[in-house]
């Protein structure tokens, strides 16, 4: 029975033997290893049931295809119309063989082999061929299944060697932490344990980490420094009661040498001596300390000595009377002031020692007090001198006569680097900076002779080898015989004030943030340009770059961000333009470039070609990827003006123009473009008040159920009821506003506008329905959206479902992790979300189902020509598929014949909007006409 016990105290044993490191390891590994199989073994679960799952999903769908495909050859008994379907469907390498029976004749109508065999297993799936719902045949397809297993390997060889990377990543990992966060600093509490055991107190322990072990190496360093500090005080005490107990047996071996001499040391000493009973009757005094009080001494004899002494000196004399001259004797030199018989304060020195009785106690003071008036003053005078000498900001240096440095100030220290012991006995050449030719000194020196002073702007060399401008003002220091005793150089650090006149100078010409030349020097140099170009007869061009859509990340990411777009883009091009050109920054996001020599306008187009490619690269911006394109206008010389004001303005037009032609691109200036740049300004001028004005209004277009032809829902849509120009649609003035940053203030504007239209609408009796509108990119990069948003449904007492909110996939897919948060908060609060434009932009399919939209909108270009043109029918038919499949509503734009209608809702469209139902109408017109009856009759639009 005794054996397990042995090997259970045989197993302990051996695991205290273990380390703290050997152990942590091992609890690291375990915790590691036994959840990495876990993972491994419910990852590849996962995976072979999602494989086996889309195997099953692909079969079933290639079926489907096949069975429908086959409807129309079966019942005409077309082969040659089926052919096709089959042979796209044999492109599946998956699958072996298809066969179509014909069920009335019980023959096989068409089928297909793949000729090469396969090794795998073999799935049978088949279906009938229903044709107006009678079975005319039948399909059977087989799939080999080998690739399943073959993927399933694939996918279990990835997930092992992943969870072994991410085993050894993190084993390193939690290595280097334990190492690094535990096992040295419990070495190094080791060692200081031993130092502290072993009384090695000099050598502090440093810890700066919080954790325990800090908070215990902080303790041992306060036990180290307490213990220090015990010893350091027992051994000065020790060696100080030694000195005190040697000075004391010295002072009364003093004593009684000089008692025979006492007499004529009191009366010949040319120091005060008072004597004073303990309670401070004065018992005697010399003739010096007499002349100090002007008291005579029978006069003195009647004071009491504490009457003498000034009231802020008493304390100080009691003190020292009481802790030092009754337990020691005597006290050494100590200040004070008495009042003299006129009442006036005498500073004096006062050094007092006891005398005492053939018993040895003492019985009485014996003071020896000296004037320190005129010492006072001077130690006064000299502590200013040396104040002003130390704290001035300029820096002084005094060297003798043979022009060896004597004295230096803190400012010379700090100006040149030098300390006053590395230059104490050099000479002022230490400094030099080699910039100034012998001459110069020569006639400083000459000037300095004859009149004794010398001033003026002198290049030094600090320590560490800078050199500097200073200010510097000699001056010779003459004894009373006229021999000169020392020289006084005062000198002044002129670098900060070089360089605010340099920094001035480079704000006057250049940008700061991206230190190219700003419009005025780029003015400068475009003008000189222009005269070589009439001298010479030939052409130049200037080029206005502006970043697309700048605003918007500038106010969405932050200013910070779009300054380091800014600066990524000002490298981009300084690597493309070319050298004998010139790159400035006008502002904000604008660039001009001069191209000073131009043989023909082609150069300029290949100029900014080049510069627009450049930008197709991403750009790197505080952790952003993002990707901006350039507009560019180009004006040559002088087609286009013959000055630089008249080229600049018409570039800035051209630029327009590639703004409005979609961007990314470069125009040429056009002598119409004058027109539309005013306009353009006027409307700009004009659309900032328009909000102050209430000029802007909404119309509203329905929005139908196709089922029933009920209004559902209206689509908010702005117009500007200009004063002069009439009603102007949104195409007129947008992208303006998007472009002056007026988007955000006037997409706000609608949201509550449309928001107390529809509580209006509820209050009259109105069907409830759903309004949408449309949100900017800007606006929907605005942190504040949903704050706006809220505001309107609370201020109108509506709920979030009266609200829809529709976005372009473009916004949608220019920051998918931005959008998603976006996107969470509006549905948070109810609201629906539309995709607008669909099929126009860059759609990406994994974005839209994380986002979770609840309408997709076709876009009015591919309704327009159905269902004449096969290719947007087939784009109109996939758009709603994929919806249906996603869980989405589809809403038609632009719906305006029957045709349309009737291919719309064979195809199972849900909702319509169009000028087949009704234009967008004021919100009068939309209550009377929609208010009692909210729907359209299908048989009033020929339905």
């Amino acid at each position: 029975m005794a054996l397990p016990y042995a090997a259970a105290d045989k197993k302990r044993s051996a695991l205290h033997r273990l380390t703290l490191r050997q152990m942590f390891l091992i609890a690291v590994v375990l915790g590691l290893l036994i959840p990495a199989l876990l993972i491994t073994l419910v990852g590849f679960s996962a995976q072979r049931d999602k494989l086996t799952q889309g195997l099953e999903t692909d079969q079933r769908r290639l079926l489907d295809i096949v069975s429908l495909g086959m409807q129309e050859p079966l019942w005409n008994l077309s082969r040659q119309a089926g052919s096709p379907l089959l042979a796209s469907v044999m492109d599946d390498a998956r699958v072996i063989a298809i066969r179509v029976t014909d069920t009335q004749s019980n023959t096989v109508f068409l089928s297909a082999l793949r000729s090469e065999r396969r090794i795998g297993s073999v799935a049978f799936v088949q279906k009938p061929v229903l044709y107006r719902g009678e079975e005319i045949g039948q399909v059977s397809i087989e799939f080999d299944t080998e690739h399943l297993a073959i993927e399933l390997n694939s996918q279990l060889k990835n997930l092992i060697l992943l969870v072994l990377a991410q085993l050894a990543l993190s084993g390193l990992l939690i290595f280097w932490l334990l190492q690094s966060r535990f096992f040295r600093p419990m070495q190094t509490l080791t060692e200081q344990a031993t130092q502290l055991a072993g009384l090695k107190l000099d050598e502090p322990f440093a810890w700066s980490r919080g954790d325990e072990l800090g908070r215990l190496g902080n303790h041992l360093e306060w036990t180290r420094a307490e213990l220090k500090r015990l010893i350091d005080e027992l051994r000065a005490k020790t060696l100080a009661l030694e000195s005190d107990m040697a000075r004391r047996r010295e002072v009364e071996e003093a004593l009684r040498r000089s008692e025979g001499k006492y007499r004529e040391l009191f009366w010949s000493n040319l120091d005060g001596i008072v004597i004073s009973s303990l309670d401070g009757q004065v018992l005697d005094a010399n003739p010096a300390f007499l002349n100090l009080m002007c008291y005579s001494l029978d006069q003195l004899k009647l004071q009491n000595f504490w009457t003498l002494v000034a009231s802020d000196s008493e304390p100080v004399e009691r003190f020292n009377l009481d802790n030092k001259v009754m337990r020691f004797g005597y006290c050494d030199d100590f200040e004070a002031a008495y009042i003299n018989r006129l009442g006036n304060p005498v500073p004096v020195s006062v050094k007092t020692v006891a005398m005492r009785d053939a018993g040895g106690r003492i019985s009485a003071v014996w003071r020896m007090v000296r004037d320190i008036s005129e010492r006072r003053e001077a130690e006064e005078r000299m502590q200013l001198a040396s104040k002003v000498f130390e704290n001035t900001v300029e820096g002084i240096m005094i060297t003798d006569p043979d022009l060896r440095i004597r004295s230096v100030n803190r400012a010379f220290s700090k100006i040149t680097g030098y300390s006053e012991d590395e230059v104490l006995g050099k000479k002022p050449s230490v400094l030099s900076s080699g910039r100034h030719e012998q001459p110069f000194y020569e006639s400083m020196w000459q000037l300095l002779s004859d009149a004794g002073a010398w001033q003026g702007e002198v290049w030094n060399r600090r320590k560490d080898g800078e050199v500097y401008p200073e200010w510097l003002a000699i001056n010779a220091v003459r004894g009373a015989a006229g021999e000169i005793t020392h020289y006084v150089a005062v000198f002044s650090d002129l670098s900060e004030r070089k360089a605010a006149d340099e920094r001035i100078q480079f704000l006057a010409h250049f940008d700061v943030l991206t230190n190219l030349p700003n419009r005025a020097h780029m003015q400068d140099r475009a003008e000189l340009a222009i005269q070589n170009a009439v001298r010479d007869h030939h052409k130049l061009a200037l080029l206005l770059l502006d970043l697309d859509r700048f605003k918007t990340i500038n106010e969405s990411l932050g200013h910070s961000a779009g300054d380091a777009l800014l600066q990524a883009a000002t490298e981009r091009i300084k690597r493309i333009f070319p050298q004998t050109g010139m790159l400035a920054r006008q502002g904000g996001d604008e660039f001009i470039m001069l191209l000073p020599v131009l043989a023909e306008p082609a150069e300029a187009a290949a100029v900014a070609e080049a510069v627009r490619e450049s930008f197709a690269e991403a750009f790197d911006a505080h952790g952003h990827r993002l990707t901006i394109t350039p507009s560019i206008g180009i004006s040559v010389f002088p087609d286009d003006g013959r000055d630089f004001e008249t080229l600049v303005r018409n570039a800035d037009a051209a630029m327009y123009l590639a703004k409005s032609s979609g961007r990314n691109s470069y125009k040429f200036y056009t002598a119409d473009l004058n027109a539309r740049a005013r306009e353009i300004l006027a409307i700009e001028s004009q659309l900032r008040f328009a909000l102050e004005r209430d000029e802007f209004v909404l119309h509203y277009q329905p929005l139908v159920d196709m089922l029933t032809g009920r209004v559902v829902g209206a689509e908010a849509l702005i117009r500007w009821q200009h004063p002069n120009l009439g009603l102007i649609g949104p195409a007129g003035f947008i992208q303006v506003a998007e472009e002056r940053g007026f988007i955000v203030q006037i997409g706000n504007w609608v949201i509550r506008e449309a928001c107390r239209q529809l509580a209006e609408w509820l209050a009259r009796g109105l069907p409830k329905m759903t309004v949408s509108v449309n949100l900017s990119a800007l606006q929907f990069r605005q942190q504040d959206l949903t704050a706006v948003i809220e505001d309107a449904l609370t201020e109108y007492g509506l709920s979030g479902d009266c609200l829809d909110v529709e976005v372009t996939e473009t916004v949608v897919m220019e920051d998918a992790e931005a959008t998603l948060a976006a996107i969470k908060r509006i549905k948070a609060m109810g609201l629906s979300l539309s995709i607008d434009d669909f099929g126009t932009g860059y759609s990406s399919l994994s974005y839209l189902k994380r986002f979770k939209a609840d309408k997709l909108k076709i876009d009015r270009s591919f309704v327009r020509d159905i269902p004449g043109d096969s290719d947007d029918a087939a784009i109109t038919r996939a758009i709603i598929n994929m919806a249906k499949y996603l869980n989405m509503q589809v809403v038609a734009e632009g719906v305006e014949t029957r045709e349309q209608w009737d291919f719309l809702a064979g195809e199972g469209c849900d909702l319509v909007q169009g000028y087949l139902v009704a234009k967008p109408m004021p919100a009068a017109e939309f209550a009377t006409r929609y208010g009692e009856t909210p729907g359209v009759e299908l048989a009033e639009l020929g339905l």
